[in-house]
């Protein structure tokens, strides 16, 4: 009988050392960044280095990271060829959770930016890489689907993605400069 409590003590202490771990991680995450909090994750072996690990993760927690923050790391490009596959990786599995299957493209985007817990980074190269990621997964779930996705290839949905990001970003940039709609000459 003492076994089976000394078992169930050992489990409490390292269910304890494992929310203490996670506290330290968020509190990286809050004040340092997110790439440190994930590193710490690591190094504690709460958290293994595979892209698949490591959005599951984001997805999870999502509600304890600043959106913001979230988006400039899954914006995030790497320096090599394994580094960029590595970044390419973490934002697949994490787009790839959400399924845009039987909605058209302003839908799936619309869903995509505010039901995925990011917002858009403010540099053009990362946004370019998060909708790249976008186009892939919603190709995958419509492509066929003509009357959802008329588009003849993965390009054109990307093209028309970004578009659409570029447009809302320059009309809501004008509504917040006081509403003035600049003079035609």
């Amino acid at each position: 009988m003492s076994t089976m409590s000394e078992d169930s003590s050992k489990q409490a202490q390292l269910q304890q050392q494992k929310q203490e771990s996670l506290d330290v991680a968020f509190e990286l995450i809050a004040t340092k960044g997110l790439k440190k909090g994930m590193d710490y994750l690591i190094a504690c072996h709460l958290l293994t280095p595979s892209p698949r690990h490591i959005s599951s993760f984001l997805r999870i927690h999502q509600s304890s990271i600043d959106p913001g923050m979230l988006g400039e790391y899954l914006g995030e490009g790497g320096i090599d060829g394994t580094d960029k596959d590595f970044w390419n990786l973490i934002r697949f599995n994490f787009a790839r959770a959400t399924s845009f299957v039987g909605m058209n493209i302003e839908q799936a985007l619309r869903h995509f930016l505010t039901n995925c817990g990011f917002r858009l980074p403010g540099e053009a190269q990362k946004i370019d890489r998060i909708v790249s990621t976008f186009s892939q997964c919603y190709w995958e779930d419509n492509a066929g689907d003509i009357h959802k996705c008329p588009f003849q290839d993965q390009d054109t949905v990307f093209l028309v993605s970004f578009a659409i990001i570029m447009l809302n970003t320059d009309l809501h940039k004008s509504h917040a400069s006081g509403g003035k709609i600049p003079k035609r000459m």
